[in-house]
């Protein structure tokens, strides 16, 4: 069998099925929640996840997969530039382990343009989404990165952008109970066309010792949202109040005169 045609065999298997290239980008077999993620028809789909379980990996192999047919886009929503660098360069990392014979046209820090017509760009939210207007993608996927921490106006100025067969996929850590993102994963009657996954790392025999050291490392509220997946609520404090609590000492001031007297 020739090179050619093996990668064509292997190429077009991991594109029928976009696991397989999951567990070759990972070299471990993917979680059940990526396997839905990955093989999801719904048009719109919003997985709210834990810290370190693979979200930035997953999103490469999706914008890989879509990179890989003719003419279409993958527009990556991201609350910073700094965040949006690092995802882009998942993506990128992810679209040349593939090797498909695809050339690239341009690539800078947060775009990849190739020669099949296809685009991905990673786009800081800022404040507004002032960024993405004027894109338009109808076939392809817009994705948000984090959306939890998204502004409100952000949304509404973006998410006309996918149109047509494009799919709209939100992915987040959980952040506070109000905003879109938030709507959008609980507010069952009002956005009953989202598919929900949820993927929690105390779940996951393969992300114990990452739990485990999280839970030493971490506040109770923090290690609760971080990676058990709980949205906090209005007025939640950062801090919880047995830390608030072990701050304090029943130990009495010291005055001045005690200076004094211990000379």
């Amino acid at each position: 069998m020739s090179r050619d045609v093996a990668l064509f065999l292997r190429t077009l298997d991991e594109r029928l099925d976009p696991t397989k290239l999951l567990a070759r980008v990972v070299e471990g077999e993917p979680d059940a929640w990526q396997r839905q993620l990955l093989t999801s028809t719904s048009d719109t789909i919003m997985v709210l996840a834990s810290r370190r379980i693979g979200k930035s990996t997953t999103v490469g192999v999706m914008a890989a997969q879509e990179l890989a047919q003719p003419r279409h886009e993958v527009i990556i929503i991201c609350p910073s530039l700094a965040q949006s660098q690092l995802l882009f360069a998942k993506i990128a990392f992810t679209w040349d382990l593939i090797g498909l014979p695809i050339a690239d046209k341009r690539r800078t820090l947060l775009e990849l343009h190739l020669e099949n017509g296809s685009v991905a760009r990673c786009v800081p939210a800022g404040q507004e989404g002032t960024s993405a207007r004027g894109h338009g993608i109808k076939r392809g996927a817009l994705i948000y990165d984090e959306a939890a921490f998204i502004p409100d106006k952000v949304f509404g100025s973006t998410l006309a952008i996918a149109e047509d067969d494009a799919k709209t996929i939100l992915i987040t850590t959980p952040g506070g109970k109000s905003g879109r993102a938030y709507d959008m994963w609980s507010n069952l009657d009002d956005f009953p066309e989202v598919e929900r996954i949820r993927a929690c790392s105390l779940d996951l025999p393969r992300m114990a010792k990452t739990v485990e050291r999280a839970r030493r490392n971490m506040s109770p509220l923090e290690f609760k949202v971080e990676h058990g997946l709980s949205w906090m609520g209005r007025g939640t404090p950062f801090f919880d109040p047995e830390t608030i609590s072990n701050a304090y000492t029943d130990t009495p001031a010291l005055a001045l005169g005690d200076i004094y007297a211990g000379l």
